[in-house]
């Protein structure tokens, strides 16, 4: 076990420090079409990494450190990715939600950060700190595009104010080159390039990337199936967007008015065996302008729903269900609107600023857990349902245009 001693004479456990994925060990993304304008794409997958400092002590993060993906192929070969240091931030960037979690750690930061004051006055605030038991959220985006009729897989990292103190965190990486199939995925947390020595104290005792790597995760590249290219299928099991009108009314402008809207997501279990899937909260919606600009998405829950057993439905071999979940069009103000989604949990996704024009819109399927608790309204019982699919997949996108009455 190791330990370094920082400049507030605490010490800390390296090996208490971790890197984590919060995501399925399986993701899978479809391969857009090779067209001339395809450097847009919009089948984007958003990932979770955590840093969780599991010590009894606060430690410090090397501003000059960052989060750098490792990319291996199937028989373990690694791809050299490079980073954008010279390209301005992705217009796509701007558009990755918030990282939600940055407040879990931040109250209760700036808490421990008064006491501090309190104990000594010649302290100064350090963002770079991270205290015993919290954890930092990263959010990144992965994205398949075309450059040159080559496939590569841009790993895009969302800017927030962390940004402001570790200065990789707004730029995106690529690797070129790729092929359907599979590869293995994980961030470790180190420097770019060579390593720097810095003179400040605090970070010339950190932790380095040699400690700091995440789980590897399953990655597939797969090519879209299906009437439109409108499916992704993997291991004999299709998920697929579906959205039966695709010329839709948009309501009056008035408040309470809406217009019902029918979308959602199709499952085909093509295997031999019956299949169980998760529909409390696992289909996260994706709305995308027609320049491929990502419509900004919020989440809200004002109840809280139990888990019953509908919501974890078996697909027979051969057998096909859809889902559709309550979804409809509202007026916002002025000439926009509104495009509410239920989640499942007793929340809702919201896009908002809608008008008369054409959109895209897929579904992430994304399921962390193969056993749920569920409750027996009849017994008032909680049971256990095992066996469920796990994994994060994205369908295809699929084009549909909003017009005024």
């Amino acid at each position: 076990m190791t330990s370094s001693e920082s400049n507030y004479s605490n010490i800390f456990q390296v090996d208490g420090i971790h890197l984590r994925i919060f995501e399925p060990n399986f993701i899978v993304l479809p391969i857009p079409e090779n067209r001339s304008d395809s450097s847009i794409s919009v089948e984007i997958v958003e990932i979770k990494v955590y840093l969780i400092n599991n010590t009894p002590n606060p430690c410090h993060l090397n501003p000059n450190q960052s989060l750098i993906p490792d990319l291996l192929t199937s028989n373990g070969q690694v791809l050299q990715g490079q980073i954008t240091l010279d390209e301005p931030v992705d217009e796509l960037q701007r558009n990755i939600p918030p990282q939600s979690g940055f407040g879990i750690w931040l109250r209760p930061f700036v808490s421990n950060l008064a006491q501090w004051l309190k104990r000594s006055e010649t302290r100064v605030f350090d963002p770079r700190l991270i205290n015993s038991g919290l954890r930092i959220p990263f959010t990144l985006a992965l994205r398949l595009i075309w450059q040159n009729n080559h496939l590569q897989l841009q790993v895009i990292n969302s800017p927030n104010s962390l940004s402001r103190i570790f200065r990789f965190l707004d730029k995106s990486w690529f690797f070129n080159i790729l092929q359907p199939g599979s590869y293995q995925l994980r961030f470790i947390w180190g420097n770019y390039g060579e390593r720097e020595s810095s003179s400040d104290p605090q970070t010339r005792e950190t932790v380095s990337a040699v400690q700091l790597a995440t789980q590897f995760v399953n990655l597939r590249l797969v090519e879209p199936v299906g009437a439109n290219n409108s499916a992704t299928q993997v291991d004999g099991i299709r998920f697929e967007t579906l959205i039966p009108e695709r010329l839709l009314t948009l309501p009056e402008k008035k408040r309470g008015v809406k217009t019902l809207m029918q979308l959602g997501i199709g499952i085909t279990n093509n295997t031999s065996t019956l299949v169980r899937f998760s529909f409390f909260a696992t289909l996260i919606p994706q709305l995308v302008e027609a320049n491929g600009q990502l419509c900004l998405r919020s989440y809200f829950r004002r109840v809280t729903k139990r888990r019953l057993a509908y919501n974890f439905p078996l697909v027979m071999p051969g057998e096909h269900m859809s889902l559709f979940p309550y979804a409809s069009l509202s007026w916002y103000k002025h000439d926009q609107f509104a495009l509410t989604i239920d989640a499942g949990d007793g929340g809702y996704w919201r896009f908002e600023a809608l008008k008369t024009a054409t959109y895209q819109i897929h579904f992430i399927y994304n399921n962390k857990n193969a056993t749920e608790e569920i409750y027996n309204r009849e017994s008032m019982n909680t049971n256990l349902v095992e066996a469920i699919w796990m994994g994060m997949v994205s369908t295809p996108t699929v084009e549909f245009r909003l017009i005024k009455a």
